[in-house]
This record gives C-alpha cells, sequence and structure tokens, in this order.
C-alpha cells in the first residue's frame, strides 16, 4: 500500500524578494534551451531551497522580503519531494523553538521563505564570483562554504 503524503503547504505560495528575483530567475532553467553551466538550478524553488540551506548552514537570521516580494511557486510542490515538507517544518521549530508551528504552515513558509532571503546574498556571490560559468563558480563557493569552520 503507497504512503499518503499529507502537504501542509499546499495551499500556502513561495516568495522571494523583488531585488533578487532577477537571479533567482537567470540561474534557474526556464525552458529547455537554457544551458546548464550558466542556469545551474533546475527550477526557482531549487534556488529558493538552496539559499534556504546556506542560510541555515551559515547561521543566519531571517530577513524581512522587502515591498512586493514575488511569487515563486505554490507550496503543492513539495507534494513531489515529500521530505522537504518535513525539513520545513523542522527549520520552522529550529527558528521559533516552538513545536506547535507545524499547525501554521503559511508562519512556517513565510519564515522560511525569509531565512531563504538571508541566504540569497550569498548564492548570488557564487554563481558570480569567478573566472567560470555559473556552475563552476558555484561549485567552488560549495567547497569553500563545507571547509569554513563551524566555531
Amino acid at each position: 500500500m503507497a504512503d499518503r503524503i499529507v502537504n501542509p503547504f499546499q495551499n500556502v505560495d513561495i516568495f522571494v524578494p523583488a531585488v533578487y528575483h532577477p537571479e533567482v530567475a537567470r540561474f534557474s532553467r526556464r525552458n529547455a534551451t537554457d544551458s546548464v553551466d550558466d542556469s545551474p538550478f533546475t527550477r526557482m524553488v531549487d534556488f529558493w531551497w538552496f539559499s534556504l540551506c546556506v542560510a541555515v548552514r551559515c547561521g543566519l537570521e531571517p530577513v524581512d522580503l522587502g515591498p512586493k516580494p514575488v511569487k515563486i511557486i505554490d507550496g503543492a510542490i513539495f507534494g513531489t519531494d515529500p521530505w522537504r515538507i518535513h525539513m520545513l517544518l523542522l527549520v520552522g521549530i529550529g527558528l521559533t523553538g516552538d513545536i506547535e508551528i507545524v499547525l501554521a504552515p503559511r508562519k512556517v513558509a513565510k519564515l522560511a521563505s525569509e531565512l531563504a532571503a538571508a541566504g540569497m546574498p550569498r548564492v548570488v556571490s557564487m554563481l558570480k564570483d569567478g573566472d567560470a560559468q555559473a556552475i563552476w563558480n558555484l561549485s567552488e563557493g560549495v567547497l569553500g562554504l563545507l571547509r569554513e569552520d563551524d566555531t
């Protein structure tokens, strides 16, 4: 029997700050002709997710999304990768220290978007810094991030 997936983010929108939306779009493959070398993220939600992960890794605090944040997708996308649902809920608990936040998926999604926004400047820098194409610059940036001392 198949597992039933409950996605509390089904009807929740995922946002990025308007100021970063051009970079999110630029580095995400939006059609079949986009090169993985220049647009390393398959979808905009993958750029968002990676930014969230970078923020968590770097111990960043959530930041305001600014005026008129841009919706990139709705939370139904997380139904295709159910593990992301659990991770988002854990991030919400970690940020607030309140286990009952799992009952407020809109609040969790907002916190996650604010945390992703905190990581976006670092991700954009990783993509642009260097003399190579974006995928190679990003790879070097990730290596540097993984080598950073946690202390």
